[in-house]
């Protein structure tokens, strides 16, 4: 009996442990990758721009998607969010509702115990260390789809920083 319900409780913890969002992506972690790693990485891909927060890179694919433009930002010279964004200039509407409907409904049910806040045109997503926020909506003419992956740490401390700035 101890047996089984030490397994039971293997299997409770693994599928729990599992289902946390993912702070790996693209090969870099969140919160402890360094800018030079991005920049060793992308620096000689044709669409890739420095910018004074990181780094943007045109036409890199995640989640079975190219996206127009993928940004890198660093907080205390650690990766504190990847945002991947399609914009309709680039990218047909029609393929752009297709792909939010698809990421919608993938990261219910991936991520629906972290589902934190909804609306038609957003979604966010929290576990206590990374967050996950996705959106579609108008950016003044043009319609954007943007995925946001935030170390949760390091997004505070930047938060708590900018306050202390006034």
């Amino acid at each position: 009996m101890k047996k089984v319900l030490a397994i039971f409780l293997a299997f409770i913890i693994g599928l729990s442990m599992s289902a946390q969002i993912q702070n790996k992506i693209l090969g870099f972690t969140l919160g402890s990758t360094t800018k030079t790693e991005v920049y060793d990485k992308y620096k000689h891909e044709k669409h890739f721009l420095e910018r004074s927060e990181g780094y943007s890179v045109g036409g890199l694919e995640f989640a079975g998607q190219k996206w127009d433009i993928t940004s890198f930002n660093f907080y205390n010279n650690q990766l504190s969010n990847i945002q991947f964004s399609l914009v309709d200039l680039g990218t047909p509407v029609y393929v752009m509702d297709s792909v939010w409907d698809y990421l919608r409904l993938t990261l219910l049910d991936k991520y629906g115990d972290y589902n934190y806040f909804s609306t038609s045109e957003y979604l966010f997503f929290e576990d206590g260390k990374t967050n996950l926020a996705i959106s579609y909506k108008y950016a003044g003419e043009n319609k954007a789809l943007v995925l946001i992956y935030s170390d949760s740490a390091l997004k505070e401390l930047q938060r708590q920083s900018e306050e202390n700035d006034l």
